[in-house]
């Protein structure tokens, strides 16, 4: 394989080694670069230690950050724009942190560091030269797409417990396949999980939310017990327990009609996930879009006897909400990812009504107050056509089915994006009406007359007629004269 390093990792390297000193890339970006994949970012691993890391990184003109890391041997060398983790061979021992290592200590062999990592995949090391160093059969296990850990995954697990999330967060991502002994060990540890922060475990959910196969990370989440564990969070100086995902594992089993659904509840949202696009709030959306299914304030039978679940998008909605803010998602993410849930129904209902239904809706939508500006609801509609094409692909319907809703989107947006939200979008700016009127007073009350009135249809937002438009208005009421 002939993968070339960028400059600045080489140089990095290449200083140190200069030195006397051993330096290897290692982690996530050397299993990237056997993935043929472009790292995100690099790491080096050195028998160097910090304060010798920094007099190199000096030397050659390079900053540093030490005082994030310098305590667990980890200098941040900077090289122009970009900067690279440089980690001192180490050993660690845990105590009672269900991540953090109570102790550090050098070492001076680079088996022995890596010895010290989670998974065989992220084990591996790679020269300058290109050569790889796997003591732990990394690379075949790569290739087999299997995960395991190094050395026991019991031990590994109680020695940090964010280590169970990761597991899942890579079968997200990887396609990777978790050993036995991998879940077996997780089971054992979940006691674990309480005092994981709930920062770090969010942020291995989004990670896991992101991967291309997010069906597998979340089976395993939920099939390991892990998504039903509670972790911590610092609130007014007191630890409280924040439950992670348990309303997950209600929805197995949950029987759907089977006229119109091949799944339960719980696959065909595992499913909707695997046909969706990739950003943060479609694949919550997706994962929480159905959460109220199964309830009893919406579970009932039709006339056939076939499960219903009338209101479910309401309903779910709402536990959306109380999920992502119990999760501590920023109060802008929650709002669009309920908006989401709580519209995933309204383009099968208005796809086969006339078209000035659909123009109702979307008229009504700008007046919500949901948005403040047109290009938010515009990116707010293309993600709705996205979760709701993702939600009928996991169904039954045919393939006609999805052609007319693709059909039916694009009129849609069309229409959405035609329609103001604020003064702003309106093809007149302020300082044109002005121009015309010269009286500043009435300004901001005709903008949003003529705003009304674009959104009522009564009149186009083009230049031309919202000109037109202010000009007879100054006519009627001799306003500058």
């Amino acid at each position: 394989m002939n993968y070339l390093l960028p400059d600045y990792v080489k140089s990095i390297m290449a200083a140190l080694k200069e030195r006397g000193f051993e330096a290897y890339l290692v982690g996530g970006a050397v299993r990237d670069i056997l993935l043929e994949k472009v790292p995100e970012d690099y790491d080096v691993a050195t028998s160097a230690r910090p304060e010798e890391v920094i007099e190199t990184a000096r030397n050659a003109g390079w900053g540093v950050v030490d005082e994030l890391g310098r305590n667990f041997g980890v200098v941040m060398v900077v090289v122009g724009e970009k900067s690279v983790e440089v980690t001192s061979y180490r050993g660690e021992s845990y105590g009672h942190d269900a991540h953090r290592p109570e102790k550090v200590w050098y070492c001076g062999e680079l088996k022995d560091d890596l010895a010290r990592r989670d998974f065989t995949i992220n084990s591996i090391a790679m020269s300058i030269d290109g050569t790889f160093i796997d003591y732990f059969n990394g690379i075949e296990d790569l290739k087999d797409k299997k995960l395991r850990t190094v050395g026991p995954a019991a031990q590994r697990f109680a020695e940090d417990a964010l280590r169970m999330f990761r597991a899942c967060r890579f079968l997200a991502q990887l396609g990777v396949k978790g050993e036995p002994e991998v879940f077996t060990a997780i089971a054992e540890q979940l006691p674990r999980v309480g005092g994981l922060s709930l920062e770090r475990v969010r942020t291995e959910l989004n990670k896991l939310m992101l991967g291309n196969f997010v069906e597998l990370g979340l089976e395993a989440l939920v099939r390991s017990g892990l998504a039903a564990q509670s972790c911590r969070q610092r609130e007014k100086g007191k630890l409280l327990q924040v439950p992670i995902l348990p309303e997950l594992a209600a929805l197995t089993g949950v029987r759907q009609n089977l006229n119109y659904h091949a799944y339960d509840v719980w696959q065909h949202t595992l499913k909707t996930l695997s046909l969706s696009e990739g950003s943060l709030e479609i694949r919550w959306a997706l994962l929480l879009h159905d959460i109220g299914k199964g309830r009893p304030q919406v579970r009932s039978c039709d006339e056939e006897g076939n499960p219903t679940d009338h209101g479910h998008e309401r309903l779910s909605a709402e536990m959306a909400q109380n999920i992502l803010q119990r999760l501590r998602f920023p109060p802008k993410f929650v709002k669009r990812v309920v908006w989401l849930i709580a519209n995933h129904m309204q383009l099968g209902f208005h796809m086969d009504k006339e078209d000035f239904v659909s123009e109702r809706w979307v008229r009504r939508t700008a007046l919500s107050g949901s948005f403040r500006w047109n290009s938010e609801m515009c990116e707010a509609f293309l993600q709705l056509s996205a979760v709701c094409l993702a939600d009928l692909g996991a169904t039954k319907a045919h393939e006609q089915e999805i052609i007319a809703m693709r059909m039916y989107i694009d009129k849609l947006l069309q229409a959405v994006r035609l329609m103001p939200v604020h003064t702003s979008d309106l093809a007149v700016s302020g300082r044109q009406v002005e121009e015309i009127l010269h009286n500043k007073e009435v300004l901001p009350s005709l903008m949003r007359v003529l705003l009304k009135r674009v959104q009522d249809g009564s009149l186009k937002n083009t230049e031309e007629d919202l000109t037109a438009a202010v000009k007879k208005w100054r006519e009627r009421n001799f306003i500058g004269f």
